[in-house]
């Protein structure tokens, strides 16, 4: 009997090794500086095993933004990456330096850029910041293009009518507008809520509609490992999709998972009540990754709105012509990557215990 086991514990033990060997191990760039609760679905794909029902071994690499993450994909330097489209459709123009890749899983349906104001600030839409100075982290940053969209929707000359003022990120941004060097800014999502949670909130200003609803960051890979290795990237984004209906039916589990994993992320002041609050506000990140027009479907692409941002770019004039929808992005895994139980991923998280991540 005691020999019969010894077997039965040594096959196990090859089986494991055979399929951690069988696992491939794949860099993932992310485009951000530093880890905070709202990637905590990728952190969720890892940290549960559905990347290793998938069969890969993710390492995510924290860049320093979209456009870094696209160029780094471009050149080979890892097979996926997440990032927000507007530059990476840039150089997917037709020339001898256009960017190789395609979007091949979408991950935000919403823009994640606004132009908003302080709080107590008089302004209340776009139109009265003519003759006001606009903070943006850098002249050359995706603000200042996002900014000038909402500006023309309003009716203003972006050349002429505003200021832009590069002011930074974080704190430095923070005492800018404190001491009102800027009168509204052009800041991402998680920027907004940081914001907030230091006590400088900002209210966002209307814009068209159809400028909220522009596509934003999901994942992209060159086009040759779409063609000769779909099984990977199908993987990776079913894995995605997984650790999202999980944080979406728990969120607290998937904050305190991105504590675990990024010790950094994790609010140094507080009570511990007050710290979750903190870390639940960057979770409001996600309701944009989910659309109603899509239900429960994950990573399906709405191609009218992709059509939008190519319109989007064009009167910026960053783009000559319009780009192909088929240029942009691939449907071809959507039917795939939502193979999965997604109500056995909601009692999993439902069934959470919160406990074993204090």
């Amino acid at each position: 009997m005691h020999q019969l086991l010894a077997i039965l514990l040594t096959l196990c033990t090859l089986i494991a090794a055979e399929q951690a060997a069988a696992a491939e191990k794949i860099n993932v760039l992310l485009p951000q500086r530093n880890a905070n609760e709202a990637i905590a679905p990728f952190i969720a794909a890892k940290y549960l095993g559905y990347l290793d029902q998938e069969g890969i071994e993710a390492s995510y690499l924290l860049a320093a933004g979209s456009n870094e993450v696209a160029i780094q994909v471009a050149t080979g330097n890892a097979p996926i990456g997440w990032a927000s489209p507007a530059q990476a459709v840039i150089g997917m123009q037709d020339g001898d330096a256009q960017l190789d890749l395609r979007y091949f899983s979408a991950v935000e349906y919403r823009n994640i850029w606004s132009i908003s104001v302080p709080v107590d600030s008089p302004v209340s839409s776009v139109a009265e910041l003519k003759g006001k100075r606009i903070g943006v982290t850098a002249l050359g940053s995706a603000g200042m293009n996002y900014g000038k969209a909402y500006l023309r929707a309003a009716g203003l000359n972006p050349d002429r009518d505003v200021t832009f003022i590069p002011i930074g990120a974080g704190g430095q941004a923070i005492t800018a507008m404190k001491q009102k060097v800027v009168d509204a800014i052009v800041f991402w999502e998680t920027a907004n809520i940081t914001f907030g949670i230091a006590g400088s909130p900002v209210r966002q200003l209307p814009i068209e509609q159809k400028l909220t609803t522009l596509p934003d960051v999901s994942l992209l890979a060159r086009n040759e490992t779409i063609k000769k290795n779909p099984k990977l990237l199908v993987g990776f984004a079913r894995a995605l999709a997984k650790g999202l209906d999980f944080c979406l039916a728990n969120r607290p589990a998937c904050v305190l998972m991105t504590w675990k994993i990024y010790p950094e992320s994790k609010p140094a002041e507080g009570t511990p009540e007050q710290k979750l609050e903190r870390g639940l506000k960057m979770t409001t990140t996600w309701d944009g990754w989910t659309d109603a027009q899509l239900g429960d479907r994950r990573g399906e692409f709405i191609e009218s709105r992709w059509n939008d941002l190519s319109e989007f770019l064009l009167q910026g004039g960053q783009i000559a012509k319009p780009v192909p929808a088929s240029r942009m992005f691939t449907n071809e895994f959507v039917g795939e990557i939502n193979n999965y139980d997604r109500a056995a991923i909601m009692k999993q998280a439902k069934e959470f215990d919160l406990k074993s991540l204090q």
